[in-house]
Parts: structure tokens; C-alpha cells; sequence
């Protein structure tokens, strides 16, 4: 495949991750990651830690929209926000301890428990 023709695909598949995340309010993130890793070939570490900072970039446009037009529970809110800060922080430093295939094998069965809670 051709230059042209890895961007196109890699703008295209951004596109859609981006339409995800505004639909969703997130889980992006979860389609970033492959994308990452097949078109620009990034190792696991490098493919989660960079969806997290697009992530990031692209919610604030999706935080702006949402804000304007619907209404928040913001205790609530700030309860998830510190817990999730918290979180987020312990999950950033055991993304430098684990191994790749470790990092790779708990996405997968973070995912597949996903699909099982909303499945059922």
C-alpha cells in the first residue's frame, strides 16, 4: 500500500473513532488503539498511552457540545472525576510495569467483560 493510501485509511479510521467518541461520550479509545497499532504499527504501550492523550484532545470539543445542550449532576460528577483521576493515575504507572502481552491480554478480557455486561 501506497503513502496516499495508508493516510487516507489512517484519516478515515480516525474519522470514525472521532464520531464514536462523540456518540458514546467516549469508548473511542477502545478503536483508537487498533488503529494505532495495524496502520502505524505501534507496540502496545505507545498505542494505549497516545489513544488516552487523543482521547483527551478530541472529549473537549464532545465536552463543549454536551455542556450547551444537556444537563448535569455535578456532585455526581465530581465524585466520578476524582475517582477516575485516582484511577487513572494508578493505571498510567502500572502501564510501565506490565509487559506488552500483559498489557494486550488485560484489554482483551477488559473488552470481552464489557460486551458480556451489556450483552446481558
Amino acid at each position: 500500500m501506497d503513502k496516499k493510501h495508508k493516510i487516507l485509511i489512517f484519516f478515515l479510521s480516525s474519522c470514525f473513532v472521532g464520531i464514536i467518541n462523540g456518540i458514546f461520550g467516549g469508548g473511542g479509545g477502545i478503536l483508537c488503539i487498533p488503529v494505532l497499532k495495524n496502520l502505524l504499527n505501534f507496540d502496545e504501550k505507545h498505542a494505549h498511552s497516545t489513544a488516552v492523550l487523543i482521547m483527551s484532545i478530541i472529549s473537549i470539543p464532545t465536552l463543549i457540545i454536551y455542556l450547551s445542550t444537556l444537563t448535569f449532576s455535578w456532585g455526581e460528577i465530581m465524585l466520578v472525576t476524582v475517582g477516575s483521576l485516582v484511577g487513572g493515575i494508578i493505571g498510567s504507572k502500572l502501564l510501565g510495569v506490565f509487559s506488552n502481552k500483559t498489557i494486550n491480554i488485560l484489554f482483551i478480557i477488559v473488552l470481552i467483560l464489557s460486551a458480556l455486561k451489556m450483552f446481558f
